[in-house]
């Protein structure tokens, strides 16, 4: 049996650089404390209402410091209305929780498509506005499900398409949401919103149905630490799949998109975009007091079915 054969180090100086690059890389780290000036809290405003024979919920909060993981705190005892072009007032009662909330009588809605809403706050002597015109949406047509095998986009499985076809003229937005067996899907990247048929307002896609990538943004994306991963398909036999688009306005839709980069922040690594307040269209009767958030009307379409 030949023996093996024990090699010599023969350049010295070169293993023990290498030893001591191994020691400097596995030898401690230390934590470093950043230390940020505290901003003056500002006001938050989370007006996502609708048309909907339903109650109607505005959230009000105040801001927090970045690295603070609590809970944001809640603003109560603001005085809220929403007035329409039509001449309708209607109070947001407080519910002691930053839920400021209208409750319509049966068959009772906010108005009409075309109706222009203003948003009133008033809290310790300061105002608040918004103005969000209600625009319209267009029906969803189908709700298309397939069997892929083989596909490059995940495992094998049912995935599903949302079929609708933007409205005439330029310059229409849209929230596609998504609910699987009563959850929605709220993933930062599960956020599918649309300008006119594509997904900005350069493409220019005007009454085209939804390009592929915005119909295929209501399959489920994947938990990694869940049961629902990367080998699961996003549909499976007796889920249900239920989809409401809301008509949105300009300022909404360009909120949202800031509001999904800067969610999904952690995932561009090296290419990270600088964190910042995401604005929107509430403004302060004071000039120098900036506020946060968005308000904004919208119509809803929907349509659901069950996986087969």
């Amino acid at each position: 049996m030949t023996p093996y054969k024990i090699s010599k180090i023969t350049n010295w100086p070169t293993a023990l650089a290498a030893f001591a690059m191994l020691l400097l890389f596995n030898s401690c780290e230390d934590v470093i404390n950043v230390e940020t000036d505290l901003a003056p809290q500002l006001l938050v405003v989370d007006g996502w209402i609708n048309n909907k024979s339903e109650p109607q919920v505005i959230k009000l909060t105040l801001s927090q410091p970045y690295f603070e993981s609590t809970f944001a705190t809640v603003l109560t005892g603001a005085n809220v209305t929403v007035t329409s072009s039509e001449g309708n007032t209607f109070n947001f009662v407080d519910k002691n929780d930053g839920l400021y909330t209208w409750t319509p009588e049966d068959g009772q809605n906010l108005g009409a498509v075309g109706t222009t809403f203003t948003l009133n706050i008033e809290n310790e002597g300061k105002v608040y506005s918004a103005v969000s015109v209600l625009e319209p949406v267009p029906p969803i047509d189908s709700i298309s499900q397939e069997f892929r095998t083989d596909d490059l986009r995940g495992p094998d499985g049912i995935y599903a398409q949302v079929y609708a076809r933007d409205l005439l003229g330029l310059g229409n937005a849209y929230w596609i949401k998504t609910w699987k067996n009563g959850q929605f899907l709220n993933k930062p990247q599960e956020l599918n919103i649309a300008f006119d048929a594509g997904f900005d307002p350069g493409a220019e896609l005007d009454n085209l149905i939804f390009i592929p990538p915005i119909r295929e943004l209501v399959n489920r994306l994947p938990d990694p630490d869940t049961e629902d991963n990367d080998d699961v398909a996003p549909w499976a036999t007796g889920d249900s799949i239920y989809v409401e688009i809301h008509s949105i306005n300009e300022p909404a839709f360009f909120f949202l998109n800031i509001a999904r980069d800067q969610m999904a922040n952690g995932d561009n690594t090296i290419f990270a975009i600088p964190l910042s307040n995401t604005t929107g269209n509430v403004i302060s009767a004071d000039p120098s007091e900036e506020v946060l958030g968005i308000f904004n009307v919208s119509a809803v379409s929907s349509m659901g079915a069950l996986i087969e």
